[in-house]
């Protein structure tokens, strides 16, 4: 650099073609304007609507997510609760858990281990790209059967990348979800294991 050179911060940071935008305001106008409908929609009517503009913006690469700074998850989540609160007409003060509940969406951080895990099973059943399958084995003394990965050491790859965080999510899972034979089968046991821990339900 010389004397004249100067770097700029961007407020933007870009991964892989993905910008992982702090700033919650995009969504909170998209919310604000979907508001302004309700009079105009059922109830129904504005959860499909939600779910198409806000709740897929949300799940868009949120597997990059995974492992990052509490206060992303908890900004992420607040856009959730809002996208909520406005299907149903709650106030601030108005807790969200059963509404949640009730449209049947896990919360962000849920929904990042669903998409992780689904890679997984991908990767698994010859269903993804080589690129990802070839960075997922089984540990030496495991099987198909037991569906242990092995989990590379935080000094091989980067703590956060997938080859390090997805195979310890998958260890995690009860094996009646690990060897499902149908992907529809695998989405919907899933999505129910993770939902009982979204809401502590036991």
């Amino acid at each position: 650099l010389n004397s004249v050179s100067c770097i700029c911060l961007s407020p933007v940071a870009k991964n892989l073609g993905f910008q992982q935008e702090p700033s919650k305001s995009t969504c909170y106008v998209k919310l604000r304007d979907i508001g302004r409908m309700k009079s105009f929609l059922t109830t129904e009517q504005m959860s499909m609507l939600v779910q198409a503009v806000i709740i897929s913006s949300l799940d868009y690469c949120n597997a990059l997510y995974y492992g990052c700074n509490k206060s992303i998850i908890a900004q992420l989540q607040t856009i959730q609760n809002r996208a909520c609160r406005i299907i149903f007409g709650l106030n601030k003060r108005q807790c969200v858990d059963e509404k949640m509940k009730s449209l049947h969406w896990l919360k962000v951080q849920e929904r990042i281990e669903f998409k992780l895990c689904l890679l997984v099973y991908k990767a698994l059943n010859e269903l993804a790209p080589s690129y990802i399958s070839d960075i997922i084995t089984f540990n030496h003394l495991s099987s198909r059967r037991t569906s242990s990965l092995h989990v590379p050491l935080t000094t091989q790859s980067h703590p956060r990348a997938f080859q390090t965080v997805a195979p310890g999510l998958w260890n995690q899972l009860p094996l009646n979800i690990k060897n499902c034979d149908e992907i529809v089968v695998f989405k919907r046991l899933l999505k129910t294991h993770l939902f009982r821990k979204s809401y502590n339900i036991t």
